[in-house]
């Protein structure tokens, strides 16, 4: 009988390739494995129960990529953000992230497909109900973020940083914030950072994250947070900004996976450590940030 149950498996991993939900065809086999690995683990055979669970898990790892490589396309879901992500000016779409997630897609045998959402609250949402396989967006890892996406292992540090004009000379350091105005935009983490300095009055009717520093720069507003990559462009092209402090320590983007793709995340951190060895990752980096 438990012949039988072992040539199941490979048997069910193939019938569940034909399932159109990638995440039923998963469950359903890790959940055979599991079932399997638990007869065995009470007829007092551990060592074969392990074996089992890790076959198991083979297979659905297996099985995920394959039907990733069926749908023919890895999408990223973005929004225009620095030199992460954007379209150049023959409208073809670039950077960091881009470039990034494009090598990983042809690791996978596959085309990287971009979507974008129009606000950047709507990332984390619109990645939940499906709109996307990865999240690329130069979006920092934050705990109340992973409550409800997986992030992949860091690949690029950063930290937020208090902006304002050259000409704003009554604020040089952190001490001089309280009872000032900085502006944020809701759903990033400046303002989870900003949320946590007392004293201080958040304004949060700014909406485009992309345009905080402009707005500074033309005098628009005042003070300003942001990540520190950020800042660093910011001041090319607006040299009439200065940095006044770090309000957090370091931290670090990743890029955004679903909860129910493990072996997604697998793969990707795996990627991510090949290309940092082989020196991939730098000639990307370079590329965009000299």
């Amino acid at each position: 009988m438990l012949i039988v149950f072992l040539i199941m498996l490979p048997v069910l991993a193939l019938v569940a390739l034909e399932i159109k939900n990638l995440l039923s065809s998963v469950i359903v086999l890790s959940a055979f494995s599991l079932v399997l690995s638990l007869i065995f683990y009470f007829l007092h055979a551990p060592d074969v129960a392990i074996a089992e669970a890790a076959i198991g898990s083979g297979f659905a790892t297996v099985i995920f990529l394959i039907a990733i490589k069926k749908k023919g396309v890895l999408i990223m879901l973005t929004y225009p953000h620095s030199r992460f992500f954007y379209y150049d000016d023959k409208g073809r779409p670039a950077g960091f992230d881009y470039d990034i997630l494009s090598l990983f897609a042809r690791k996978l045998g596959i085309e990287l497909e971009v979507k974008c959402v129009q606000d950047w609250q709507e990332l984390i949402p619109q990645f939940i109900s499906g709109k996307g396989d990865v999240i690329g967006a130069g979006m920092t890892r934050l705990g109340e973020r992973m409550k409800h996406i997986c992030f992949s292992d860091g690949y690029f540090p950063t930290k937020v940083v208090i902006v304002t004009n050259i000409e704003n000379t009554a604020l040089n350091s952190l001490s001089d914030l309280k009872g000032k105005i900085v502006t944020s935009v809701k759903g990033t983490s400046y303002l989870s950072a900003l949320q946590s300095i007392e004293g201080i009055k958040i304004d949060t009717n700014f909406s485009d994250p992309n345009t905080l520093l402009q707005a500074v720069s033309e005098g628009r507003i005042n003070t300003v947070a942001v990540d520190l990559p950020e800042a660093l462009i910011g001041h090319i092209f607006y040299p009439n900004l200065k940095n006044v402090d770090a309000i957090t320590g370091l931290q670090q983007y990743g890029y955004g996976v679903s909860k129910d793709k493990p072996e997604l995340l697998a793969e990707l951190n795996s990627f991510l450590k090949e290309i940092n060895e082989d020196g991939t990752y730098q000639k990307v980096y370079s590329k965009y940030f000299h």
